[in-house]
């Protein structure tokens, strides 16, 4: 792994960098912002979105679009800050546990718990809005008489790490809650994009461990597995990640493409599909229900990736009796997230049926 001082550099911008980033978000940006809410009336998409909502996507869009992974992750800051800054917004005291790379909203527990991995292609840290909708959904599940722990994992970025690193240590960490008294079946692990592939690469590890990293042994299966805008397909085959370009979604088939590539560099053949979802063989998928009980999948109608989760959600139903598939209409990438960056006052279907879902899988404990 690299050295603090060689990440830093690696993740420096250049003056030119910094000069391009300034311009997209000062010139391109504003001319992208008026000409969506102008064509908004012309698209479902646009007549199903608040003038917030078309804003804040059609930024991130412009950003993402014309910005290099550097660029990205500078803009967005880190988890610790954003965590950090979210627990400061709502008086919460800092839970962290530094050796599994560990962070808590509200306090530890070690009777339910939600373990979250992150999205950002595994080259963005966790995005400022996620926390606030996670601690929704939390708060939701006190008020059903379920409190539940909720753990953030800061896994390490690629490049600063290779993959499996993150798989590694998203082992550790279902393994720190393990040997910490939390039943398996209390365990629910969420995640979305990346995270969510984490998700995948657990269970593909259960039942064909990838050399190097620790065997995970449950006594029972996981409680849950929710995934969260899968990111199913890494690099572009056969136009599958641009067929539904144009419709909204603030990512397109070249940048998943672009983060998808630079994910790839490096990954030893036998680790692929446990990076990639849908490189994983059909086989593998057999008696994935011996190590999680139900699995939720969700996509967005416009987003880029749509077309490989419900691939991806089609193939693991085959071998599991308990999988269930929503694609938001008129949804793009974890859309729900942004209803939470815009402050929406009205909260979205999807969010409940989440909620909803979380919530019949959270166990009574005694």
């Amino acid at each position: 792994m690299a050295t603090a001082t060689s990440i830093e550099e690696r993740n420096k911008l250049s003056f030119l960098e910094k000069v391009k980033l300034a311009t997209v978000i000062l010139v391109y940006a504003p001319f992208a912002l008026v000409w969506a809410l102008l064509t908004s009336p012309f698209s479902p998409y646009g007549r199903a979105k608040s003038w917030k909502r078309i804003l804040a996507d059609k930024f991130l869009y412009t950003l993402v679009t014309n910005s290099n992974r550097r660029q990205v992750r500078l803009f967005f800051g880190t988890t610790p800050k954003n965590y950090n800054d979210f627990i400061k917004t709502k008086g919460l005291e800092p839970v962290e546990e530094a050796n599994f790379k560990l962070f808590w909203i509200g306090p530890k527990r070690n009777d339910r718990v939600l373990l979250y991995l992150h999205g950002g292609g595994f080259l963005i840290h966790m995005l400022p809005p996620t926390p606030a909708f996670w601690r929704y959904i939390q708060e939701g599940l006190e008020e059903r008489g379920k409190p539940t722990g909720l753990a953030i994992l800061d896994f390490t970025l690629i490049p600063d790490a290779l993959f499996p690193t993150q798989l590694e240590q998203t082992v550790a960490a279902i393994q720190h809650l393990l040997d910490s008294g939390v039943e398996p079946e209390n365990i629910q692990l969420v995640g979305d994009s990346a995270g969510a592939a984490l998700i995948h690469g657990v269970l593909m590890h259960l039942k064909h461990p990838l050399e190097g990293i620790p065997k995970l042994n449950l006594s029972a299966p996981f409680g849950g597995a929710f995934m969260f805008s899968l990111w199913a397909r890494l690099v572009e085959k056969d136009g599958c990640l641009s067929a539904n370009d144009g419709h909204g979604d603030f990512l397109n088939g070249r940048t998943l493409n672009y983060w998808g590539t630079s994910c790839m560099e490096g990954v030893p053949l036998a680790a692929v599909p446990y990076l990639e979802p849908n490189s994983a063989p059909e086989d593998w998928f057999e008696g994935c229900d011996k190590y999680v009980k139900r699995v939720l999948i969700t996509a967005g109608e416009v987003e880029a990736l749509r077309d490989e989760i419900v691939v991806y959600a089609n193939t693991i139903k085959k071998h599991h009796n308990n999988v269930t598939l929503i694609v938001q209409e008129n949804g793009i990438h974890f859309d729900p997230y942004l209803d939470f960056f815009v402050n929406e006052k009205k909260i979205g279907k999807l969010t409940f049926a989440i909620l909803d879902w979380i919530a019949e899988g959270v166990l009574e404990v005694v």
